[in-house]
Order: C-alpha cells, then sequence, then structure tokens
C-alpha cells in the first residue's frame, strides 16, 4: 500500500507544487482606493519643462511653430500695422478708400481756389453808384471822384503807378482775314459778321470800315454798334472814364482803385487800361519820358476818338494814350506767346470811343454814307505804313 503512487496522484501532486511555485512571482493590480464608492479621482498632471540648448535650433511641434511664427512675425501686436494692412483686403480697401476720399478732397479745393482766385481777378465788384449831371443824351458832364488824391510834386506815387508798363513788340502780325475786310476771322465772331463775306449786310460798305466807325456791321440801316447787343459800354465807377468793349469778354479790375481794368478774351489776348496822376504843370512827353523810357516818342502820332477827344497813337494801333488835367490814360494791347494778333481792329474800337470823365462827347455820330469821303482812316493803311 506504500511506496507506490497511482498516477492520478502524481499528477495532484505536480500540480499543487506548481500552484505553490506561481504565487511568489504573480504581479496583481487592484483598483485604487479612489475609485471605490463612486468617488471621481483628482488627475493630476506633471508639468515638465523642455530646456533647449542655447546656439541650437528648438526642436518644435507643427502647432507649436505655428505659434511661434504668428507671435514672431511683423505686426504681430497692432492691427493697423501697414505689415496687416497690406496683407489683409479689408483694412487694405479701407485705407484706399480713405485716401482717395483725402485726394479728392485736396484736388476738389485745390481748383475751387483757383477758380475763386480767377473769377476775383475777371469779375469786378459791385460798382457804386456815382451822382452825375447828365446832358439830353444821358452823357455825362462831369464825374468828380472826390476820394481822388491830389498829387504834388512831393507825393509819392501809388506802388501801382511805379509799376512799368508792359507794351507789346511793334511787329506783332495779324491772324488770317479770309474776306480781306479789315476784320480777323477771330474778329468777326464777337461782332456776328461773316468772315467769309467782305460786306455782311451788303449796304456797300466793308465791315472793317463799319467798325472803325462805330457801326453795326451787320445792320442793313445805318445802326450803331453799341445797339447791336455785341458791344457794351464800360463805365469805371471811380475814375468816370467810358470805352466800348466786346459782350462776350471778361472785365476786371486789378485793385480797389480801379486805376487797372483788363478787357480779356477767350483766347487769353487782353486790353489793358490804366491810369495814371499827371502832376501840376507836367507835359506828356515830361510823363512819357518818365514811364515809358523804352518807347520812342517820334513813334506816336496824333489821334481823335469817335467822339471827338484827342489823344496819342502808336503806329501800330496797339497803344493809346489820352490826357486830362489830373490823368494819363494808357490803352495796352497784351498778346499771348504767339507772335500775331487776333483784335487788332477791336483795339481801335475801343480806343476809338473813349471817352475821358470831363470830356463833353459829340452829340451825334454822322453816319457812314456822309464819311465815304472821309480820308481812310481804316486801322491796315496806319499798319501798313508803319510796316514799311
Amino acid at each position: 500500500m506504500f511506496g507506490k503512487k497511482t498516477g492520478i496522484d502524481s499528477e495532484k501532486d505536480l500540480a499543487g507544487h506548481s500552484q505553490a511555485g506561481d504565487r511568489s512571482t504573480i504581479n496583481v493590480q487592484t483598483i485604487p482606493a479612489d475609485f471605490y464608492g463612486g468617488v471621481n479621482p483628482v488627475v493630476k498632471f506633471k508639468k515638465v519643462e523642455k530646456e533647449i540648448a542655447l546656439g541650437s535650433k528648438p526642436k518644435l511641434t507643427d502647432s507649436e511653430k505655428k505659434i511661434f511664427d504668428q507671435s514672431t512675425a511683423a505686426g504681430s501686436g497692432s492691427i493697423l500695422h501697414p505689415a496687416n494692412i497690406f496683407t489683409s483686403k479689408k483694412y487694405a480697401w479701407l485705407v484706399g478708400s480713405g485716401l482717395f476720399i483725402v485726394i479728392l478732397a485736396g484736388v476738389g479745393g485745390y481748383y475751387y481756389w483757383q477758380i475763386k482766385q480767377q473769377q476775383t481777378k475777371i469779375f469786378s465788384p459791385p460798382q457804386p453808384k456815382i451822382s452825375v449831371t447828365t446832358s439830353t443824351e444821358s452823357v455825362p458832364e462831369t464825374v468828380v471822384a472826390t476820394d481822388q488824391p491830389v498829387v504834388s510834386p512831393t507825393t509819392t506815387l501809388p506802388s501801382l503807378a511805379e509799376a512799368p508798363i508792359e507794351f507789346p513788340s511793334s511787329l506783332l502780325g495779324d491772324s488770317p482775314d479770309l474776306d480781306k475786310d479789315n476784320l480777323t476771322d477771330a474778329t468777326e465772331e464777337l461782332f456776328g459778321s461773316d468772315p467769309s463775306k467782305s460786306d455782311t449786310d451788303e449796304d456797300t460798305y466793308n465791315d472793317g470800315h463799319e467798325v472803325f466807325y462805330l457801326y453795326n456791321p451787320v445792320g442793313k440801316e445805318p445802326k450803331k454798334v453799341i445797339d447791336s447787343g455785341y458791344i457794351k459800354d464800360y463805365g469805371n465807377p471811380l475814375l468816370g472814364y467810358k470805352i466800348f468793349y466786346p459782350a462776350t469778354w471778361a472785365v476786371g479790375n486789378t485793385d480797389e482803385t480801379y486805376r487797372d481794368v483788363l478787357f480779356s478774351s477767350i483766347t487769353g489776348e487782353n486790353i489793358e487800361v490804366r491810369v495814371f496822376d499827371k502832376q501840376p504843370n507836367q507835359t506828356f512827353s515830361d510823363w512819357f519820358a518818365l514811364y515809358a523810357p523804352n518807347e520812342r516818342y517820334q513813334n506816336l502820332v496824333d489821334f481823335q476818338t469817335r467822339f471827338g477827344e484827342k489823344g496819342k497813337s502808336r503806329t501800330d494801333n496797339l497803344v493809346y494814350y489820352f490826357t486830362d488835367n489830373n490823368h494819363v490814360y494808357v490803352l495796352v494791347y497784351h498778346t499771348t506767346d504767339s507772335n500775331t494778333v487776333n483784335f487788332r481792329s477791336v483795339m481801335v474800337m475801343i480806343a476809338r470811343s473813349f471817352r475821358s470823365a470831363g470830356f463833353v462827347p459829340l452829340e451825334n455820330l454822322t453816319p457812314p454814307s456822309q464819311e465815304a469821303n472821309l480820308p481812310d482812316e481804316m486801322p491796315s493803311a496806319v499798319v501798313s505804313s508803319s510796316l514799311k
């Protein structure tokens, strides 16, 4: 009975031995106490600082690299930084719109200022009312300007009078005259006459002849040019002189004393009327030597207006002089950079219509029919003789 074990007993002993040996090496994991009783555990993460060796390029993850690039990019600290403005369509549009408005306002303001300056030069301010004594023909006999200074030999001349007179060249030619009626094609437009017909109204007097005698070149019956609607009569509000001028021209005084008035055409050419004080006992030749030292007195000829007032004219009909007891009136034609004159006959008309304040003009103009036998005073005759 002893000493021999059955196979079954041997297998039991081996199993028991094996189980006894396994208990010494088995790791048993149990549930942490924080989970018992349904308690949520507090999970704490350990902070780990990443150390980067100086002089070496850090190894960053993609997300870290993106954040690093954004924080170190130009303009990261300001929305209005140029880098953000020019890379953002929204900000670029806003800034561009603002600059456009500023530039537009600046340009508009500049041109508005230029227009106001031009209007100040061209258009004269409202003219004050002057009491005058008129004859039955409504022509002023005398006009007294009470604010005019009395100039004595020791009186200092105004600064405007001290400015030199700008005289035109005596070698200027005329612009085209298609019909050869002594009115250039540009002048024909001012009087409404036909530049292709020398006698627009077919009254046997050419257009230039009628304008020279201050008659309407398009009126078949004798009609004064002042009644044609193409010409106006200007009266200086302070100095009292009067002249005819084209209705389409601009008139402007350069100072408040009305001593310098410009009658300007659309081409830029203008006729200037300047008034100078004449000292007591001063002759015109003495005044001429003082104010026109570069002009030749020998080039002046006697001249008479259509109303009978006498004066002096330069032989090319571009400069005229009139005098009274206290003043010298100078009419000067100014051209542009061109070497041609468009409105020489207009200059003659203005000079022929001049009336100083104290001058009593003739009551009536002689009709052209009665002037046919008078010496030819046409501008072309005078100009041609001066250019020989």
